[in-house]
């Protein structure tokens, strides 16, 4: 494969679509295989509290880690390192503002076997292409990862959770059969991708926002229902959801992401003002894990409500990103001495740290 002529570009800006990013994405395709890129704006627009996290990487869920491993451990040296790093996580790290490559603007990221093969054999050509400007891969599962030039960071990210339906129906734990017979059991109204309208779509997207913006962070993707749309278009996502039977009203939504044999939700949302034994989330996940069940697949629930998704029979894996200072230019030789400490103060860092700290 001849990546550097037959690779023809899509620029997409992001900001008419996502509110909140300040990045343009670049569909990179070759032949029928596309991997995305995400270019961040070079001069920022909004405050760094409000800019969306999937698009600038100015904020990793590892800094809370940081801080659990070093209350584990003992006093030492070490500790100074890992203080100064957890600084660096939440605002000067050398992953800020890096490209990302092989990865949508969504929480959760996938690829599937040949996007995976393309993607690492862009990667020295972009890097070539664009010096100046460090690199980052997320979704990177395991330090053995051949691809990676040497002075690449492996920095561990977060805890994600898998179960793989790809058998089909097979023995469960008694929590995940509770939810599937309490869902079976409701009387709302089922939802699929062709029930959404624009104006439903709107309704979903308020949902989003309501659990993830108000609830969480604003740093999660602000989606509109022109990002949304282009998504469908593109076949990134489909949509789903519940509604009330008496008046229609969307009462929950999701829009799962699919790559080969692996699916995952990274748009979900319900109405958080009703009171929580309607069990809006335990079905919208019972509706989630039933679709990857039905098309066999692996589901990755990403991550977040950890102790949900174990007592549900979901396996956590410890996700890393992988970053890449720039090749050449001002930020080489700091990027560089940054990611030699990050790498001494995150070696010891493991997947249980993860789990003791909540994720």
């Amino acid at each position: 494969m001849t990546v550097d002529t037959t690779l023809q570009r899509t620029l997409i800006p992001l900001a008419p679509l996502i509110r909140n990013a300040e990045a343009s994405l670049v569909e990179l395709q070759c032949g029928d295989i596309m991997v995305p890129m995400i270019v961040p704006d070079r001069q920022p627009r909004l405050p760094r509290h409000l800019r969306c996290w999937t698009t600038c990487l100015e904020s990793m869920a590892v800094g809370f880690v940081m801080e659990e491993w070093r209350a584990r451990t003992k006093p030492g040296p070490l500790h100074a390192a890992v203080a100064g790093a957890c600084a660096f996580v939440s605002s000067r790290g050398p992953w800020r503002r890096a490209i990302q490559l092989g990865s949508l603007p969504f929480s959760t990221t996938l690829r599937t076997v040949s996007e995976e093969k393309l993607m690492w054999e862009l990667l020295p050509m972009l890097r070539e292409e664009m010096p100046h400007r460090p690199f980052a891969i997320r979704h990177v599962l395991g330090r053995e990862q051949p691809h990676l030039p040497d002075e690449t960071l492996l920095l561990p990210a977060r805890a994600v959770y898998f179960h793989d339906f790809s058998e089909g129906p097979a023995p469960r734990p008694k929590n995940f059969r509770r939810d599937l017979n309490f869902f079976r059991r409701s009387e709302l109204l089922r939802l699929e991708d062709r029930d959404f309208t624009p104006e439903r779509i709107e309704e979903g997207l308020r949902l989003y926002r309501q659990l993830y913006h108000n609830r969480y962070s604003r740093r999660h993707p602000d989606y509109t229902v022109e990002m949304v749309m282009l998504a469908r278009k593109r076949g990134w996502l489909r949509l789903g959801g519940l509604s009330d039977p008496d008046d229609d009203r969307l009462l929950g939504f999701y829009a799962i992401h699919e790559a080969g044999r692996v699916s995952s939700a990274p748009l979900l949302g319900y109405d958080t003002t009703l009171a929580s034994g309607l069990g809006l989330y335990r079905q919208l996940s019972s509706m989630i894990s039933l679709d990857a069940m039905q098309r066999r697949q692996l589901e990755n629930a990403s991550s977040g409500a950890g102790e949900f998704k174990r007592r549900r029979g979901f396996k956590p894996v410890l996700e890393y990103l992988a970053v890449l200072p720039p090749l050449a230019g001002p930020r080489r030789a700091g990027d560089r001495a940054i990611l030699k400490l990050l790498a001494a103060a995150t070696r010891k860092i493991t997947l249980e740290d993860f789990l003791a700290a909540g994720g």
